[in-house]
Order: structure tokens, then sequence, then C-alpha cells
């Protein structure tokens, strides 16, 4: 026992360095004062006491994935808090814990943001199965750590078994009962079909016979009731009191009054438009001023993928061409026939008009015809449209073809298993199989 105790003196003698006392300076008196007796370990480049050293670790335990994070985050700021002032120059992670608060501030929230769900529906709604579900979805793509900011009451409901507050026989009665002519009727529909959402993820539902036909018969009227208001709003905004005319505003009046009542509900600026019709505005004479165009608002954006609609063998999309609109993005138009076309930016356009571009390409065999207009007018850019065609054998060829069957050699370039056709106007062109 001796022994051993002459050979841990002869330690702490041979490494001196490992302990150090307070320093003495003013300042440093000042600091620990009340912590006289604590020892201050030295590690390289400067001294730290275990009051830090236990800061540092319990930030180091921090993981905003695990549901002990709220508790350690509020261990760590505790014992962060209680450290003097030179104790917390030295916690070399503290960016760390400040991430960590500006995490749970979002993660309060998001959380917030799910509580509010779960609440926009009352529990004797028809629709508050449904809304339970799709907020139930949505909270189990949370993370443990996230989950435990949301309100126990939103827990106990999300983790709870919910049925669905209908029937068949209800959802039945509601769909023989829809009505086109009813304001309530995009409503009644929504509801019906929310209804019979609700049934058939609970249990497996049998309607009778064209009872479900009705439903859909009632939405495809809904998205027809829809596509007639959004034609009016769209004339609504084209008008201007710069550049439209008495008789302009009068053929929109015209169209808004041509819809049923429950599409002209459906238009949010009619109050624009009772401006207009009040003489709100002193508007040109007729003749005097350019037609503002009406533009689509299915049309595609610059710079995202558009998918072209297809009729047959032919496909098609719009552009947008207004002063207004994005001219440094390309147009990036994609078929389901291995083909797609390129539209540069509108800033290269040479057409000096203003409207809808329609673009179009059909594919028959081996025959392609592309074309671009607008106002009915071919278009022309300084840049080259393209029309990239996929999984052509790499020795085709591929011609431009002209009036009276007259063929010119294409501009095109072959890269992997894709042709690049370059044009910087319509035609049409024949691929040649060598």
């Amino acid at each position: 026992m001796k022994n051993k105790r002459k050979l841990a003196l002869l330690a702490l003698v041979a490494v001196p360095s490992l302990i150090y006392t307070a320093p003495t300076t003013s300042a440093s008196a000042a600091d620990v004062s009340g912590h006289a007796k604590t020892a201050y370990i030295y590690n390289n480049n400067y001294y730290y006491n275990s009051n830090v050293t236990n800061v540092v670790q319990l930030i180091s335990n921090i993981n905003d994935t695990y549901y002990s994070f709220q508790a350690n985050l509020e261990a760590a700021l505790k014992a962060y808090n209680e450290l003097t002032e030179t104790e917390k120059q030295y916690v070399t992670n503290y960016s760390t814990l400040s991430n960590h608060q500006q995490t749970r501030v979002a993660y309060r929230k998001l959380a917030a943001q799910i509580d509010e769900k779960l609440a926009s529906v009352e529990s004797t709604s028809v629709n508050y199965y449904q809304n339970v579900v799709e907020t139930k979805d949505w909270y189990n793509t949370l993370n443990a750590a996230q989950k435990t900011f949301v309100s126990a009451e939103s827990q106990r409901i999300l983790n709870s078994y919910i049925t669905p507050n209908t029937s068949i026989d209800k959802v039945v009665n509601k769909i023989q009962l829809l009505n086109s002519s009813r304001i309530s009727f995009h409503q009644d529909v929504a509801d019906a079909r929310a209804e019979l959402n609700a049934l058939r993820k609970h249990t497996n539902v049998s309607l009778p016979a064209g009872v479900e036909k009705i439903l859909l018969d009632a939405e495809q009227l809904v998205v027809k009731d829809k596509a007639a208001a959004k034609e009016v709003e769209n004339a609504i905004a084209a008008l201007s009191p710069k550049t439209s005319t008495a008789q302009d505003v009068q053929a929109v009046k015209t169209a808004f009054e041509a819809l049923t009542p429950v599409q002209q509900q459906l238009v949010p600026n009619v109050w624009t438009l009772a401006d207009y019709v009040n003489g709100k505005y002193d508007l040109p004479a007729k003749g005097n001023a350019k037609k503002t165009p009406t533009f689509s608002d299915k049309a595609a954006l610059p710079g995202k993928i558009t998918a072209m609609t297809r009729n047959k063998n032919t496909y098609t999309a719009k552009i947008n061409v207004a002063d207004s609109e994005n001219s440094t993005e390309r147009f990036v138009l994609t078929t389901k026939s291995n083909m797609t076309v390129i539209i540069p930016p509108l800033g290269t356009l040479l057409n000096e008009d203003t409207g809808v571009m329609e673009i179009q390409i059909t594919r028959n065999l081996n025959r392609i015809t592309f074309q671009a207009t607008l106002n009915n007018k071919p278009v022309e850019f300084e840049a080259d449209m393209e029309i990239i065609l996929e999984n052509l054998p790499p020795n085709a060829s591929i011609v431009r073809t002209y009036d009276f069957n007259e063929q010119m050699p294409a501009d095109y370039t072959v890269e992997g298993n894709q042709h690049f056709i370059q044009t910087s106007t319509p035609g049409t062109f024949q691929i040649v199989r060598n």
C-alpha cells in the first residue's frame, strides 16, 4: 500500500502541467468569485474548468431527431446559462447549441401547422375522418423529436382509431340529391366525394348501380364550370383603362352574364368588371388602342418541364408572350412519343407581338410536322428551337421537306441515342433510316 501511494505522488510530480490553479488577475478573480477552489484543466491552447467540460458534453448529447431532443436542449441551456462570462468563452460548440435553438423554433412552427390542420374540421363534420387521415399521414413523416412538439391532444387523436361520420346510405342519398343548379353544387359534390373516400379508406364499399356515375358526371360538370369561369376571369384581368374600349368591356360583361349563377360565383374579380361597367375609368375610343390579348392559364412555364397535351399523334402546348413574361429561360416541352421540344427564351423571339404562342408537333411514322405560331403567324427566333428525337438508329439521317416535296438536309446533331434537330422556324422533317 505504501508503494502505491509513492507511485501516485511520483505521477503527480512527473506531470505538473495537468493541474493549474485559477489565474489571479483582477478580471479572472471577479469572474470566478464563488469558485475560487475550482480546478482548471489544461488542453493545448487554453484553460477550462469542469463546468465548461460538462456543458460541452451536454451540447454534444443533443440529437434533433431523438425523442429526448427537448429535454437535452433544456439541460444544456440551463447549464450554459449558469456559467460565468469567462467560462462561456470556452464552450467550443456553442454554435451547435445556437443551431439547435433555431431547430426548436422550426419544430414548433411545424407542430403548430399540424395542430391547426387537425382543428380545422369539426369532429362532427363528414370530412373529419378524411382530415384526420391526411393529418396522420403528415404526422407520420415527422421524426421522434418533431412529434414531441405536437400538442398532447393532437397526438392522442392521431394515435387513436377514428371511423367516418357517415354511412353508405348517407353517401348514396347525398349523391342522388346533387343538383347542378344549386349555388352550393360544387361544395355538395366535394362533400359527397369526401364521404365516399372516407368510407373506402375505412372498408370496402360497393355503391348501387349507376350511383357512382352520377357523382363522376357531377365532377365533370364542376370541371366545366371552373373552366368557363376561368375564361371570364382571364378576360376581366386583361381589361386595361389604357387600351380597352367600351366595346371590350361590353364583350366581357356579355360573357359573364352568359355564365350560370353557379359559374358566376367562381369569378373572383367580378367587382373589377363592375368598376369598368359603372364608368370608373375613362376608356379610349374604339380603334384608338390595341386590345390586350387574353393569355392562357395553362401555358408552359419558362425554366420548367411541361408535358404537352396529346390528341392521337399530335401534341400541343401554349406559351404566353408578353413584356411581363420571363425572357431569359427556355421552355422544355415533353411528349410520350420519344420527342422533346425546346423553345428558346422569349428574349430571342423576333415576332414583335404579344399573345399566346401555339406549339404543335405531329409524328406519323418517320414524318414530323412542327408548327409554332403567334397570333396565327409562324414564329422565328434568333436562337434555334430544338426537337429531340430518342432511340433512332445511330446512322439515321434527317431531311427537311419544303413545298412540292423538295427536300434538303436538316440541321441536326447526334449525341448517344438522341438526334437534335435545330431550326429557327417551324417546318416538316423526314427521318431517313439508312
